[in-house]
């Protein structure tokens, strides 16, 4: 058994674990806690690779990657609510990252090393990084805390973990694993895993509501109706009025809204129950996810692996 994908294992279920509890509670996890998983993930990418005598090109996709992660927890971004801002320094940093990647890829790459597909996996490190902020700003990612755990579980597990034969993700064809390898990366898997687990919820949804005869579809599939009077902390308003004051119905809410506005509109129609969708703490499922992807593997994989044909 692998001693480093051992520590992973271990360290990246106690943080999920730690910060599903934060999430479950208040909805909230606390950006220390991510820096401190990613810094604990950089150091040991930083012994494996002295272990392995990997050469400079390996340091230079990891301290890419670093600046890229710490720039997620310090300073101002480049793109907000507010739209673009041409921040020098980060844009400096960004650019320097770019063309130390590029040049350490065409090293590997172009001298047809035998380790250019090792190298390549290593690769998707800032490349990730940079995949889930465009998530979270396009809101593929509904939560910063998201994003970040995303970013630091890159760090953390670059590579697919080897945990040996006894325990570990469930044998696929060697050239497909082969590429997922390079296009699926295993912080990726995380998150298709725990999308996975995340489909159980409008299931859940569906059976509350049908208890309490609240089957108005599609809104029985993500969420539930409460009274405007008592309504749940940790909710979105899936029902709202809008500009021109017509009572509209907003499947997928958008953040940052003004809540106790949109109440008071609420009220003043003439309407005390509302169906809401509560925020989910999707930390719940990124912890089974991260179990599920050391432990079995990736399910999407599996599961379309049983719909294929067999030979």
């Amino acid at each position: 058994m692998d001693p480093f994908s051992t520590a992973r294992l271990f360290a990246g279920a106690a943080f999920l674990a730690v910060a599903a509890g934060m999430d479950l509670r208040t909805r909230q996890v606390p950006n220390p806690l991510w820096v401190l998983l990613g810094t604990l993930g950089l150091g040991l990418v930083v012994v494996d690779l002295a272990m392995s005598s990997a050469s400079a090109e390996y340091y230079v996709v990891l301290a890419s990657a670093a600046g890229l992660f710490y720039a997620v927890f310090f300073g101002e971004p480049l793109l907000d609510e507010d739209g673009f801002h041409g921040r020098r320094l980060r844009i400096g940093l960004l650019g320097l990252a770019l063309v130390g990647l590029v040049g350490a890829t065409w090293n590997v790459v172009a001298s047809g090393r035998t380790d250019s597909v090792a190298f390549l996996e290593y690769l998707t490190m800032p490349v990730m990084v940079l995949v889930y902020q465009g998530m979270y700003q396009v809101r593929l990612l509904h939560g910063g805390a998201d994003a970040k755990a995303l970013i630091a579980l890159t760090l953390l597990v670059p590579t697919y973990p080897d945990l040996g034969p006894a325990i570990g993700p469930m044998v696929v064809d060697a050239r497909i694993d082969a590429a997922m390898r390079l296009w699926f990366p295993f912080s990726f898997v995380v998150l298709v895993n725990a999308m996975l687990l995340f489909l159980a919820i409008p299931l859940g949804y569906l059976l509350h509501n049908a208890v309490r005869g609240d089957l108005r579809f599609p809104m029985a599939f993500l969420g539930r109706r409460a009274d405007l009077d008592g309504l749940p902390p940790h909710v979105w308003l899936m029902e709202r009025i809008d500009d021109r004051g017509e009572h509209v119905v907003v499947l997928f809410p958008r953040r940052g809204r003004d809540r106790d506005s949109e109440v008071e509109r609420l009220r003043r129609a003439g309407i005390r129950r509302a169906w809401v969708q509560p925020k989910v703490p999707f930390m719940v499922p990124l912890l089974g996810g991260f179990l599920l992807a050391f432990l079995v593997g990736n399910l999407l994989l599996g599961f379309l692996s049983l719909l294929g044909p067999r030979g």
